[in-house]
């Protein structure tokens, strides 16, 4: 992911939040999430994915920010609040004033003691019974993912900490690539051209490629696709090994190193099984959500209504494999409310399904092995020769 700006700083850069425009042409270098991240809202409104994923510090440091007028053309072309964006602004203020976004620590406790009994058991056993090992250190690394996702995605000194070490310890990757890769994802989901996350090609399609990009063993992706899932945490872990390079980042190389530390001290097999097993776990649950939804062609700033459309909800009622989805199982409500810790998801989900049916909104929501089953069906669709 590359986070350079590709417009000078002396092209005005208008942006609108809660209405009001600013100019970041000059700050967009110094946007943690990287300039274009802010570059793809030129002459939009940003109010929505901003306040999904900002803390309340940067929300009152753009208060601070000097209102600028902007040309006509800009303001006429700049998308209206639509109805439904409206009432989510007003479901999203409410459900902060009641408290849905701070931490309950017990709960932090209880998910990264988790992390720490997986680990030290697989570990301790590693010489003995190996293939146990793996499985146990594989959850623990499937966990570590869940839990990372939940810190880095948090707000406060704390989760800021806590995402930069959980995911470097437990599975060596570098927060600073996940978070920038992983926010396009939230704030422009499944939008063709934008969203890395549904871009898997050459490997994997979820549309007919054009004959300049086709892939010959594509007829067959809806039979290895699980395998080529289980590759998923040695890609994030060379992406962040490159991201670590390429910025010099001396914390995270050392926080990276200590997991690899923990790999060369495990058997070989442990430790490369482990990896295999804690991503195709994962992968197979962050696909399912999202694939088979609709996917969006270019650039499209409704954030509320578009969540709603490129996203589905997961119904499970064995306790395991709600703690085996990490969260993910509300996926939708994971996107509309990211810095939402996650284990608040559950009770704010039957208040989403009510606003949503109050608004006109479908909301998508389907039990395990149905969405699993949608996921090969959308995988064998795009292995056709042709639409």
């Amino acid at each position: 992911m590359s986070s350079k700006t590709t417009t000078s700083p002396k092209v005005p850069l208008y942006i609108k939040i809660q209405n009001k425009w600013v100019n970041l042409a000059q700050w967009k270098s110094y946007h943690p999430g990287g300039a274009q991240a802010l570059e793809r809202f030129q002459g939009h409104d940003a109010t929505d994915a901003f306040l999904s994923l900002h803390s309340k510090e940067a929300i009152q440091r753009f208060e601070k920010m000097q209102a600028v007028e902007v040309p006509r053309q800009i303001e006429a072309n700049c998308e209206k609040s639509t109805r439904e964006t409206l009432a989510f602004r007003e479901f999203r203020s409410k459900r902060e004033k009641e408290g849905w976004f701070e931490r309950n620590w017990l709960w932090d406790a209880f998910y990264i003691g988790c992390l720490v009994v997986l680990a030290t058991i697989g570990t301790a056993i590693s010489y003995t019974h190996p293939l146990i090992a793996a499985i146990l250190i594989g959850l623990c690394m499937q966990q570590a993912g869940w839990i990372g996702h939940d810190y880095v995605h948090g707000r406060g000194k704390a989760s800021y900490w806590l995402g930069r070490f959980c995911g470097a310890f437990f599975n060596g990757f570098s927060s600073e690539w996940w978070s920038e890769k992983h926010n396009k994802h939230h704030v422009h989901t499944n939008q063709f051209g934008v969203d890395d996350d549904i871009q898997n090609d050459p490997i994997l399609h979820l549309w007919i490629p054009s004959p300049d990009k086709e892939f010959a063993l594509r007829p067959y992706q809806h039979i290895y696709y699980h395998i080529v899932y289980a590759f998923l945490y040695f890609s994030w872990r060379i992406q962040s090994l490159q991201t670590i390079y390429e910025r010099a980042d001396k914390l995270e190389f050392f926080t990276v190193l200590v997991n690899y530390l923990w790999l060369a001290y495990l058997p070989l097999e442990v430790s490369f099984l482990s990896i295999l097993f804690g991503g195709w776990l994962v992968a197979e649950v962050v696909t399912a959500t999202h694939q088979s939804e609709e996917i969006l062609e270019g650039l499209s700033w409704d954030f509320c209504v578009d969540q709603f459309r490129t996203t589905r909800d997961v119904e499970i009622t064995m306790p395991f494999f709600n703690w085996l989805w990490g969260g993910m199982q509300y996926q939708l409500e994971h996107h509309l409310f990211p810095t939402m810790p996650k284990y608040y998801y559950g009770s704010v989900r039957p208040i989403v399904r009510k606003w949503a049916k109050e608004n006109g909104i479908d909301y998508r929501i389907s039990p395990t092995m149905e969405i699993l089953w949608m996921n090969y069906e959308t995988m064998k669709k795009f292995s056709a020769r042709k639409n």
